[in-house]
Formats: C-alpha cells, structure tokens, sequence
C-alpha cells in the first residue's frame, strides 16, 4: 500500500486507485500565499484563498507560498515508512524515501494550486523533467544546489516511475486519510527559517509526530519555480520512528536568560496559569483513552514539544503502552513509552 503504516482511521480510506487527497493544516486545506506582509499562522483556508490567522502566534516569512506542501510530504514520509530525509550520504536502500516524498509532493500541488501534469493513468501521474526537477528541489536543498542526485528507481518501487515513451517521471496517487499538519513555531537563523511543526490524526486530535525542518531560499533557478524555499534540514523530535536526528548536524537550541529580577511567578505558579482542565479532568480523559478497567496513576507533568502534558502511568489488558499524557489545554490524549534517552515512542 501507498501509505504503509497507517494503522488507524486513515489507514482504512486508502483505495485501490490510490488518489492522494492531502490534508493542511489544523484540517483546513491549504491555499497558497503570494507574498507581501509576514503571515502570522501556520493555518490556511480553503485552495486560492489566502493565508488566514487562526489560534497561532506563529509568523511565517512573507514569500512563504506554497511551502507548506513540501514541509508536509516529508513528515508524511517519515511518519508513514520511517525511513530517513534523503541525502547526498543516502544509500540505495533508502532511495523510497525520496521517490515517496516526491510522490505526495507531486499529488498535493497537483490537487491544491495547480494542475501541471502532462499525462496521467489510474496510477501514476506525469510530470515534465523541469516540474520534477523543481519539486526536489524544494524537497531537498542539497539537490538544487547541485550537490545530490536522483536515486535510481528501483524496478519494483510502488511510488515512481520513468515512461521513457512519454518522457516523463511518473508518480503515485495515493489517500492520507485524516493526516493533518500545523506549524507550532518559526524561527529566522541567518536568513533561513527554523520551524517546528506536528503531524496529527485529525479525527482524534492525536499528535502523531513533531519534527523540526530548515528552510532556506532556494537555489532552482527554473522557470515559474512554485517555491521560494527550500527544506536544508530535517529532524524528527517525535515520532514513533523517531530517531536524534537525520543529519549529522544539528542547531544549537537558543537558550534566554531571563534576569532573577524578572521571575514573578514561581515554576508551579506558571504550570497553573497555563493550565486549562484540572488534573481530574485529566484522568477522566485518560480513562476514556484506555478504558475504565485499566490502573492509573498520576506521575506528574511532562513536557512534549512545545506543551506540557498530564502523565498517567497505565496498567491493563492489551495495553502496550506504559503512559498516557493529556494535554494541559485537554485537546490532546496520546498512550506511549518514555525511551531511555528521554524520548517518547506513541502509539500509532
């Protein structure tokens, strides 16, 4: 199948024809931005509308664009097969892992801003080598700059293909079902830009994955270039296949240091400002989660991403998990294990 371990609600809408219906952020879809002043959401409205400011502080770069959609087929990638952001250091092995991301790279604009493709099937939509060229650079900083380039096509591979007849790359259709995505933060480092960002299922709310992703201007110097980034930099900060990083460098966290004169509220002062349900409310969540049957006991606050969490440990039949964490603001229920080195693997 497309999407290969997609387990839950999206799995199940996965079809035959495999035409890849892209979900944006925070369930809305996505519209593209021309420019001009800073936006100040990672939310979008619906297709050839603009950028739109809901619930979110985040300001994204002016040319911010169509962006969106190559941040997105990467954490779709890596959510859905787990393999690692595609470099110049990439083996054969790993060669899925760029035709995948092309693949939903290629559906997303091809449904939401416009329809460039020059032949299709059942299967497979075609794209001009320049349309190719153009995506990967997008996808990937170090091919635009000429420093990567294609993996070969293995002759089995399921999401591209070459059609030497037509001339032109061919590449999958698929559904990610309830896959939904929003930008949590954004920050500017040198002239690029640093965001965070979450993968959800839509139909539970339920984080799925929180990655960091470099952006950079882009260095494709084709005609009518849809983006003007591209991605220079990805790393998973939470994810079932989550590993430390997928380069081999990473930013320095900014750190602020805030005068003692300036602290007014103590640490559990602060926690209970910011909170928005009660710790019993936290437990009834948990509760419906896993089921009533199940032991519980609170353990604490715990912080995931950018937002704290209630922490129950959880004891029951057919539970694999060992926690469950409830969001402060109670929009958020997720069961998992906390890994040795302080990461956490959730239930898919």
């Amino acid at each position: 199948m497309f999407f290969n371990k997609l387990k839950k609600p999206a799995a199940m809408l996965l079809t035959a024809a495999m035409v890849m219906t892209m979900t944006a952020c925070s369930g809305s879809k996505k519209g593209s931005s021309d420019g001009g002043e800073e936006q100040s959401t990672a939310e979008v409205g619906d297709a050839g509308n603009s950028t739109e400011i809901e619930n979110s502080e985040v300001e994204l770069p002016g040319d911010f664009g169509d962006m969106m959609y190559p941040l997105e087929a990467l954490m779709v990638e890596a959510y859905s097969k787990g393999l690692p952001y595609y470099d110049e250091n990439s083996g054969e092995e790993e060669s899925d892992s760029f035709w995948f991301s092309m693949a939903v790279l290629s559906s997303q604009m091809n449904t939401y801003v416009k329809d460039v493709t020059i032949d299709t099937d059942d299967t497979f939509l075609y794209l001009s080598e320049d349309t190719v060229n153009m995506y990967a650079s997008a996808l990937y900083d170090s091919y635009g700059k000429g420093n990567m380039e294609f993996p070969e096509i293995p002759e089995d591979s399921k999401y591209a293909c070459y059609d030497e007849e037509k001339g032109a790359y061919g590449f999958r259709r698929g559904d990610i079902g309830d896959l939904d995505m929003m930008i949590t933060g954004c920050e500017e480092d040198s002239g690029d830009y640093i965001l965070t960002a979450e993968l959800r299922d839509d139909a539970s709310n339920r984080v799925l994955g929180i990655y960091e992703l470099t952006i950079t201007k882009t260095s494709y110097e084709g005609e009518e270039n849809a983006f003007n980034y591209s991605v220079s930099d990805f790393r998973i900060i939470m994810g079932d296949e989550a590993e430390e990083s997928y380069t081999e460098e990473q930013p320095e966290e900014a750190t602020t240091e805030v005068p003692e004169e300036a602290t007014t509220e103590t640490e559990e002062e602060e926690e209970e400002t910011r909170a928005s349900i009660s710790q019993d409310e936290a437990l009834d969540m948990a509760k419906d989660y896993y089921g009533e049957d199940a032991e519980y006991s609170f353990k604490g606050m715990e912080t995931v991403g950018d937002d704290q969490y209630y922490d129950f440990s959880v004891e029951g039949e057919d539970i694999s998990a060992t926690d469950v964490l409830v969001s402060q603001d109670g929009q958020n229920v997720i069961g998992g294990v906390k890994n040795d080195d302080g990461s956490w693997s959730f239930d898919q």
